[in-house]
């Protein structure tokens, strides 16, 4: 990462909106690797699962 004074650290997303990604990507060459099977494991343990929603009330009898 370019740590010159002129140049400060940014978010992925803020590159992405200034259209200076391959500019993100050339400042992060030489970030250390993230560990792929850990992410995978992550998404696999939560694909599929979503918190259930409460059970419906039933309406109490009114004459409406």
């Amino acid at each position: 990462m370019n740590t010159s004074p002129t140049h400060k650290p940014y978010s992925l997303r803020k590159a992405r909106e200034d259209g200076s990604v391959d500019q993100f990507a050339a400042d992060h060459e030489a970030d250390p690797p993230g560990d792929e099977a850990a992410l995978i494991a992550t998404l696999q343990s939560m694909a599929g699962k979503s918190k259930e929603a409460p059970e419906a009330s039933t309406p109490d009898h009114c004459d409406d």
